[in-house]
């Protein structure tokens, strides 16, 4: 983890007035640690107008990675090592900034690829979503679902409607995941209280 970019989100500001996440919104496997670090998580970035990255631990709660994008882009480009998910339960979790669609963009399946990363989170300015994906995945899968999400997500930003838009595509997403694809990929959409 890199010390610099860990301070930077240890010094983002909390947001207490922000829609809380709780334990059952989470898979059950999530220990109390890690429910309040996603919590946490979603408090300090609900505002941001750039993203940030926790790879976890979610049976222990313990960080592994951290990025913190204040960059011009605002978009998350590092590099992860593997080898540091050995013997852990892994999930990430990413913000999607305000003006942003919630759901998943074709380029948020990177757990597609990661062998040892069982959920991403992904926290929307109005939605939260959890892609459970357990196991590796044939490559014709991974480029044929970002391939489908790509198009969509890239098209919605010409409508006006973004709201409307965000909604028809994250369903969309969620039935084509949860319905077309293996049985061991799962895509879930929970409102924030």
């Amino acid at each position: 983890m890199k010390d610099q970019e860990f301070l930077k989100y240890c010094h983002l500001d909390v947001d207490w007035d922000a829609n809380s996440i709780s334990k059952e919104d989470l898979p059950p496997e999530f220990c109390k640690k890690a429910v309040n670090l996603v919590d946490l998580f979603r408090r300090k970035t609900v505002n941001l107008p750039y993203e940030c990255l926790l790879f976890f631990d979610y049976k222990t709660g313990e960080i592994i990675y951290c990025f913190v994008e204040d960059n011009l882009y605002g978009k998350v480009f590092e590099e992860i090592y593997e080898n540091h998910f050995e013997n852990r339960h892994v999930a990430s979790i990413h913000n999607h900034p305000k003006g942003f669609l919630s759901a998943p963009s074709g380029q948020n399946f990177q757990i597609l690829e990661i062998e040892n990363e069982d959920y991403e989170l992904i926290c929307g300015y109005d939605e939260f979503w959890i892609l459970e994906a357990k196991g590796v995945f044939n490559e014709s899968v991974v480029e044929e679902i970002r391939e489908k999400a790509s198009n969509i997500y890239f098209n919605s930003f010409s409508n006006d409607n973004n709201y409307f838009i965000n909604d028809l595509y994250g369903e969309f997403l969620k039935n084509y995941i949860n319905n077309k694809i293996e049985d061991n990929i799962k895509l879930t959409k929970v409102r924030y209280h």
